[in-house]
């Protein structure tokens, strides 16, 4: 719908319906552009102010224990408006009827009857818009207005459309809001697992060497702690090299295979002999299938350099039915799967591999034995089939 079109249809519309519809047009404009959830709020604000011509708009979200208590998120003001409380509490009845019913109420005096005057002073012509999802309260704005607010049919409607569209958007900001927090959560395991795995060990192994050469032990043995903390320096060395290649290392443009070849490629120049076998031409795989898989194998293959002491690896890339598989076996030392493999045993990585298989709803089997190697089975299922 172009703008001169939609102005020709509001000039041929009643007054009251053409400023409905521009109220929701400036909150919709608002929230279609992607940001966080403060960008968002200010953004509906400040457009429902001007579009309804209101002193102050203020939204309140929920207090986190699910009590009847609303807490000041974001507020727009004109210049010189009254202000606002920082949370408005409510008995259990009032907060069903006002907030949970959702539905818009309209106060013309400066008492409210079921909801207390959020403004400082008291306003007297003021609103209150619920803003729900299909399945729970996401917040409530408040308003005030200089001159009295018709709540008729069309009044009603214009309100429960902006709290839909309100609604919307905050729910939308938030989501993106918790999936940023996961990302960083899973990084920040990721980083964790790596230090704990690697780095902190071969730190460990040198503040151990350190302190015995302070004791000035004799000379063969001094030089047989040099050499371990020289070996640790140098191994904690690579380890911070290779997790910066890692960090700065994107997929590449060529898929999931090309992908793996590079993952493979990098640790062979490392100096692990990796083989790699495509079985089938693998389909394209969405980026987040692809990066969980490459994160399985880089883990699996960092373990085997690592821990295990491999002399090879063979690693399998096949296409299944409505899936992807991966298989990274070794022929190093092995371990005891049924053992404790929490991050206290070193064995961080194995859970990291087990979340990254997750995130991509895929499944991971882990088969070891005490010197009979290690096999990492990845199977991750394609969009169609999930």
């Amino acid at each position: 719908m172009s703008d001169a079109w939609a102005s020709g249809l509001a000039g041929r519309l009643p007054a009251r319906v053409a400023s409905g519809l521009e109220a929701i047009s400036r909150v919709a404009r608002a929230l279609t552009t992607p940001g966080a959830l403060h960008e968002v709020t200010e953004r509906a604000l400040d457009a429902m102010r001007a579009a309804m011509d209101l002193q102050v708009c203020v939204l309140y979200l929920p207090d986190a224990a699910e009590r009847p208590l609303l807490t000041r998120f974001e507020a727009s003001p004109r210049e010189g408006a009254r202000s606002a409380r920082d949370e408005i509490g409510f008995d259990p009845a009032a907060w069903q009827l006002a907030i949970a019913g959702g539905h818009p109420l309209v106060f013309n005096e400066p008492a409210g009857w079921v909801v207390p005057n959020p403004f400082e002073p008291p306003a007297s012509h003021w609103l209150v818009v619920p803003l729900a999802t299909a399945d729970r309260l996401v917040g409530a704005v408040m308003a005030a207005r200089a001159e009295p607010l018709e709540l008729d049919a069309l009044g009603v409607t214009v309100l429960s459309l902006l709290g839909d569209q309100l609604a919307a958007g905050i729910a939308s900001a938030q989501l993106r809001l918790e999936l940023q927090r996961a990302a960083i959560e899973r990084e920040r395991l990721r980083v964790a697992a790596e230090v704990h795995d690697g780095l902190a060990q071969d730190l460990a192994l040198a503040v151990r060497e350190l302190a015995f050469l302070a004791t000035e032990p004799p000379e063969r043995e001094a030089q047989g702690s040099r050499d371990r903390l020289r070996a640790a320096v140098t191994s904690a060395h690579q380890v911070v090299r290779d997790r910066l290649v890692d960090l700065t290392t994107s997929l590449p443009l060529g898929g999931v295979r090309a992908a793996v070849e590079e993952v493979c490629d990098r640790f062979s120049q490392r100096g692990l002999p990796v083989r790699l076998t495509v079985e089938a031409a693998p389909v394209d795989t969405p980026p987040t299938v692809t990066a969980a898989l490459v994160r399985v194998l880089s883990e699996a293959l960092a373990n085997a350099a690592k821990h295990a002491g491999a002399a090879a690896v063979d690693v399998r890339l096949s296409a299944e039915p409505g899936a992807i598989a991966l298989v990274v076996a070794d022929d190093g030392s092995g371990f005891d799967p049924d053992g404790d493999a929490g991050a206290g045993n070193g064995h961080l990585g194995l859970s990291l591999m087990r979340s990254r298989a997750g995130e991509a709803a895929g499944e991971l089997e882990i088969r070891s034995a005490p010197g009979a190697g290690t096999t990492v089975r990845a199977r991750f299922p394609l969009p169609s089939s999930l």
